[in-house]
């Protein structure tokens, strides 16, 4: 939404130590001040609601770090910092179109503030019928546009610990580690500065108060994730 992860995996994932969360959209955001948890970088971004708290999961007092079982990801499903197999943040739109066959994408647009952007929902060509993956575009006529975010539901799409849709949210935390959390378009997210990824939590696993109110201590490890939203 697998392989452990080895000391130079380790290295390459610190060396991409994000400054901003400028894809997560949100405006509140709450340190990861739970005992244990390691310094990571900050992130800010612009608001959005979710609502969690409709009914009770099973809340599991620890987690394994990896998902036992979990799908081995190809490369077209691999998620790195900054990259959701071939698609890579920052790349420009035609070469979007020039890696992904046309009937595979569905154009689109998104808001981000007053303005309305372009975006495309690409499908899978390996399992069309699995959640369409949502491509956030960034830039203008003149300049051209770029891919500025991405927006996983797709369970294929894992990182190599085997992190992904349907991963308890204890695995990412303990594997990937934890920056904030925050409110996004997409729902409640539990953000990790390091890989520059944010996990989008199962409202219903989450307590019953305002979003705003919820501590990450209060995330359930056995929480599931629902999407995965890569950002620059």
């Amino acid at each position: 939404m697998q392989h452990p992860i080895s000391p130079a995996s380790t290295a390459l994932v610190i060396s991409f130590l994000a400054a901003s969360l400028v894809g997560c959209d949100s405006s509140t955001t709450r340190n990861a001040t739970d005992p244990g948890t390691p310094p990571f970088t900050s992130a800010a971004g612009t608001g959005a609601t979710a609502s969690p708290g409709a009914s009770a999961v099973a809340q599991n007092a620890s987690i394994p770090g990896t998902t036992p079982g979990a799908p081995t990801p190809d490369s077209l499903h691999l998620l790195s910092p900054g990259r959701a197999g071939r698609l890579r943040l920052g790349m420009r739109a035609d070469r979007i179109t020039a890696l992904v066959p046309a009937h595979l994408l569905r154009a689109t647009t998104y808001q981000d503030g007053t303005k309305t952007l372009p975006a495309y929902e690409m499908r899978d060509a390996q399992r069309p019928d699995a959640p369409p993956t949502i491509l956030h575009l960034i830039g203008d006529s003149a300049t051209g546009f770029r891919l500025r975010r991405i927006r996983i539901y797709d369970p294929q799409y894992r990182t190599a610990e085997g992190i992904g849709v349907g991963s308890p949210f204890g695995a990412a935390r303990q594997n990937l580690g934890l920056t904030k959390v925050r409110n996004t378009p997409a729902g409640f997210a539990a953000v990790s500065g390091e890989v520059q990824m944010a996990w989008v939590i199962d409202p219903n696993s989450l307590p019953a108060k305002h979003p705003e109110e919820i501590s990450s201590a209060e995330i359930p490890p056995a929480a599931r994730i629902t999407g995965v939203l890569l950002y620059q």
